[in-house]
């Protein structure tokens, strides 16, 4: 689908508007950069964006400067328990003023492990925009998306297919929706420096497929993670992203 970005009232970011419990990815402004924090032991959810308040205090940072959210869950949601999650996650971005007019800026990925799950959500990663050390406005993050428009369970593509044949499809799918992501930030598909793929399949021909329309795969690799995505058929999801480096918390 085409996407038509907004630029962010801190004036920092533009972003993807797509659905309530998150944006499809958003990218830096001139002057402005986006850096990753990872949280070396991640903590759950309502704690961890406690630390990330503190975190942007102690930078000098507004809230606004958070704007994106990495997840790890410990099994995939049913639709119903998904939309429940969604608006716990939701208020949270709204005590802090996140949310622009009603509207989710906030790019996010969560994703199950197959091995090591946490025994609730945590927060594993998060990204915030700062004022660039150079010219700023390369850096940006698409996020997760899985072969489902929306959070319609009848719109999962090749829904219960697995096989090699519908596998295909559904990587076909993740990956054209990760080139209009890109296009809607005004990037192109040379751009990301990390490509992630988040399945539990072997998918025959994958990476030819990621090289053919991913140019930047061919420089850059891309990162398997064996995990599932956070919905309970859905099999396979990516993101990807550029940023200005990574700081542990």
């Amino acid at each position: 689908m085409p996407y038509a970005a907004s630029t962010h009232s801190a004036g920092t970011y533009r972003y993807l508007p797509a659905i309530d419990p998150y944006s499809s990815g958003l990218a830096a402004e001139p002057g402005y950069e986006i850096i990753g924090l990872r949280f070396a032991d991640p903590p759950p959810v309502v704690d961890g964006f406690a630390r990330l308040d503190d975190e942007c205090t102690r930078r000098g940072l507004p809230s606004s400067a958070l704007a994106g959210i990495e997840l790890r869950s410990p099994a995939p949601f049913a639709f119903g328990a998904f939309d429940e999650f969604n608006e716990t996650y939701r208020q949270l971005l709204a005590e802090r003023g996140l949310l622009q007019n009603g509207v989710n800026p906030i790019a996010r990925t969560n994703v199950v492990p197959v091995r090591s799950a946490p025994v609730q959500p945590v927060l594993l990663s998060a990204f915030l925009v700062r004022p660039a050390t150079g010219a700023g406005g390369a850096d940006f993050v698409v996020a997760g998306g899985g072969e489902i428009d929306g959070l319609d369970p009848d719109a999962i593509v090749a829904r219960g297919d697995v096989s090699e044949t519908g596998l295909a499809k559904k990587a076909d799918h993740v990956i054209d929706e990760m080139r209009a992501r890109l296009a809607g930030l005004g990037k192109d598909p040379a751009s990301p420096t990390l490509v992630n793929v988040y399945t539990t399949h072997e998918i025959p021909g994958l990476s030819q497929m990621l090289l053919d329309r991913l140019p930047a795969v061919g420089r850059h690799g891309f990162v398997r993670w064996l995990t599932r995505p956070p919905v309970v058929e859905v099999e396979f999801e990516m993101d990807l992203r550029r940023v200005s480096g990574w700081h542990a918390l």
